[in-house]
């Protein structure tokens, strides 16, 4: 479910050397609190930000957020509203996770991380997570580290797939995998159905069903309220659209879609199981009505004026062909509509109280390895297996690996 989490559309490229020295403006810049008038017209100052900003960084997922149970933190760093949002952890203190700022490079954001620590020292924080677009590389790992920020876990997926919207429906299918586009052709033989449908209660239900089937405890995802009022909330304000595929008469596949600026978001998505409660294996068979229900989506973005469709989350370039990755499947279908995988550096932590903060990152290191644990989610008669992108959470196979 990504009404909590999931990857941030990027744009691609910084675009002129105009837009790289605002971006830059960032290091070295004063932080402090958006005062009402800019929490008012939170949006519009998202927008402004050089990379155009991305849906979790909007006024409608911080409300979607709050009914959750979040509590949202809005800060200006270096001129740019930055999102962020506070999360209270038993005995370590309080955690700022930031999503962004917007930089141009890894040395404006460790220079943001500690002004933005700095700031937060003097308001009680305990540590400071950024969630940055800036694209993975190893060299940019190694310089976050010798500054003393630390990978850290993080609700969003650190890869994606973002699909290219721009020119005619004709450019957009020719830039698909042969299997897409025969998929599309063959789903319509088929017989599928896509519709766009009302975020009623009802609607809502349909879809929640399918996606906590589809979850079957290998993933968190709010409650049907909490999802309910999130999906109506985007309706309401015409950023979202909710879609059901059906296949002879039945409901086999959903999803909810946004939208923020030029790019639309595959926000929560589920579909029916081949055996119940077995999330492991999709019921869709041959009907191929997850392309048809793709496909009505991007169409349906491309007339909201979206220039760009993130699939959100997906396996990273490097596992993208690994078998055993428990998202393998997902990978080899989101990457017939792109087959450009782009990987963000991740979430890092920069410490304001060390001793705490150290406390707070092994808890959740200890969460996240246990949630990837073949043996304990066996007990816990979860199906998951290791997410082999997940290596730093084992230093020894990362030290390997670098």
């Amino acid at each position: 479910m990504s009404a909590v989490r999931a990857t941030p559309p990027i744009r691609h490229g910084l675009g002129s050397r105009r837009e790289a020295r605002r971006l830059r403006a960032v290091e070295g810049a004063h932080v402090r609190f958006a005062d009402a008038d800019e929490i008012l017209h939170w949006d519009e100052l998202i927008l402004r930000s050089p990379d155009e900003g991305n849906v979790y960084r909007g006024s409608d997922n911080i409300a979607g957020m709050v009914v959750g149970g979040a509590t949202p933190v809005y800060l200006i760093v270096g001129g740019f509203a930055v999102t962020a949002f506070q999360v209270n952890v038993p005995v370590t203190g309080r955690l700022w996770v930031l999503i962004g700022p917007p930089v141009a490079d890894v040395h404006a954001l460790i220079a943001a991380a500690r002004e933005v620590a700095a700031f937060g020292a003097r308001n009680g924080i305990t540590a400071v997570r950024l969630r940055t677009q800036l694209r993975a590389n190893s060299g940019d790992e190694m310089a976050l580290r010798a500054a003393g920020l630390r990978r850290a876990p993080t609700w969003l997926d650190d890869s994606t797939v973002l699909v290219d919207l721009r020119g005619s429906e004709f450019d957009v299918q020719a830039r698909f995998k042969k299997r897409a586009r025969k998929s599309i052709r063959r789903a319509a033989h088929e017989g599928v159905t896509v519709d766009r449908v009302p975020a009623t209660d009802d609607n809502c239900r349909v879809l929640y069903e399918m996606l906590d089937a589809t979850s079957g405890g290998r993933f968190r995802i709010p409650s049907l309220p909490t999802t309910t009022a999130v999906f109506q909330r985007y309706e309401q304000f015409g950023h979202g659209q909710l879609f059901l595929a059906r296949h002879r008469g039945e409901v086999v596949v959903g999803a909810f879609v946004t939208t923020f600026g030029k790019t639309a978001l595959y926000f929560g998505a589920g579909s029916v199981r081949k055996r119940p409660g077995d999330p492991t294996e999709c019921g869709l068979g041959g009907s191929r009505a997850a392309y048809a229900l793709q496909w009505e989506i991007m169409r349906w973005a491309r007339e909201q004026g979206c220039e760009w469709y993130d699939l959100d989350g997906t396996p990273s370039s490097a596992t993208i062909t690994d078998e055993s990755h428990q998202r393998h499947g997902v990978g080899q279908f989101k990457t017939a509509f792109s087959e450009e995988i782009t990987d963000y550096l991740g979430a890092y932590q920069i410490d304001v109280r060390p001793g705490r903060a150290w406390t707070m990152r092994q808890l959740e290191i200890c969460v996240g390895r246990i949630d990837e644990s073949p043996l304990l989610n066996r007990l816990r008669r979860r199906p998951v297996r290791p997410n082999p992108d997940y290596v730093w959470l084992h230093p020894r196979r990362r030290s390997q690996q670098v």
